[in-house]
């Protein structure tokens, strides 16, 4: 299911008493729903497009690495939808291995061990995004107001970044009155080579979010490595005219993660170059058509695959893979028609999810 449904409704099988604050109820969904697919409006608390302030700098003068640095190598070139770098740490923050990539970027949660949330033992939330972008397709415009950094021998900016967030609890109320406020994150953009840009920017809640030191030692400790194949536990021999492939990514195996793998199909006219950041493929003119193997929900009220598996003006379709798990076809568009939507879902050709060895490559699927 997408994202949105995902932390709802986490939320509201996990919801707190009625006295706790939508910070609560925020960090309830996001303890059942560990692992989320990285997009602009994911989640219980949206994040609405960010803008950047003019602020003095974020970070002490003498900071390591502002002077003396060794200049970063320029990256292989890399074939589309390829992972071209690996997770890695910095203390308790840790940046884990891409979950997504596109033509033209790939993203990493960062997320933080070791938070006290006050309810029990310390806890590991998310903390923030790592995004890669590919040479020539990102602007920094959102960050030139900050103050110039120089990171690995290379060209930075250290800003902060003005969020609108809205908020809503998992009550019907909440959802149809959201409300919204502003808070203040530290952002980080930097070359990791020549015209080739990347991004860290914090997350919003304040008990997990990253102080600028922390984002500048995450950059400093970025490197890049040999592209490595993107391949997932389904093909798709079916779609409409006018789409292209436009996002893919996979997690392991782990209990308790909400997908294996995913891909996006969007309009094929949808531009990937001279990005000011990530694009919002959920709605607007890139809204995708989102196609997903999860394990199978047999708890809570929302249970999957359901029967009928494509309910009528509902824009999606179940597919039952084995007793393990099942795929959806979501269109997020809301252009198809349910026969549409329902082809698409016939003409999905499966491996075996359990066994990546017999995962598809992403050349079969463009």
């Amino acid at each position: 299911m997408n994202d949105m449904r995902q932390l709802l409704e986490a939320a509201k099988a996990d919801a707190p008493p009625a006295r706790v604050s939508v910070d609560d109820i925020v960090r309830a969904g996001r303890r059942r729903v560990r692992h989320r697919w990285y997009a602009r409006g994911a989640g219980v608390a949206c994040g609405v497009a960010a803008v950047v302030l003019g602020t003095a700098s974020l970070l002490p003068a003498g900071e390591p690495g502002e002077a003396g640095s060794v200049q970063a190598a320029a990256p292989a070139p890399a074939p589309p939808f390829t992972f071209t770098f690996d997770g890695y740490s910095v203390g308790d923050f840790r940046v884990l291995d891409p979950i997504e990539v596109t033509p033209g970027y790939e993203r990493s949660p960062i997320q933080r061990s070791n938070v006290d949330v006050g309810d029990g033992p310390a806890v590991t939330l998310d903390a923030g995004t790592l995004t890669v972008y590919r040479p020539g397709a990102f602007r920094p415009d959102r960050f030139r107001s900050g103050s110039p950094v120089t990171i690995g021998g290379r060209e930075g900016f250290a800003a902060t970044l003005l969020r609108h967030v809205v908020t809503g609890g998992p009550d019907r109320e909440s959802r149809l009155n959201p409300t919204t406020r502003t808070v203040d994150v530290p952002g980080l953009a930097w070359q990791y080579a020549d015209g080739a840009w990347a991004t860290i920017e914090s997350d919003y809640l304040a008990e997990h979010s990253m102080p600028p030191r922390v984002l500048r030692q995450l950059a400093e400790r970025f490197t890049p490595r040999a592209p490595a194949a993107v391949k997932v536990p389904f093909r798709v021999t079916h779609l409409p005219a006018g789409w292209t492939l436009g996002s893919a990514g996979t997690r392991g195996i782990v209990s308790g993660e909400t997908s294996v793998a995913l891909l996006r199909f969007v309009p094929a006219a949808t531009g990937f170059g001279g990005l000011t950041g990530p694009l919002d493929l959920d709605s607007g003119p890139a809204a995708s058509i989102r196609i997903t193997v999860s394990p199978v929900e047999t708890e809570g009220p929302y249970r999957h695959p359901v029967s009928p598996p494509c309910p009528a003006g509902q824009h999606f379709c179940d597919v039952k893979i084995d007793s393990r798990y099942y795929a959806e076809v979501h269109d997020q568009s809301g252009t198809l028609s349910g026969a549409q939507v329902r082809a698409i879902a016939d003409g999905l050709d499966f491996a075996t999810v359990a066994d990546r060895e017999t995962w598809f490559p992403l050349d079969t699927h463009r």
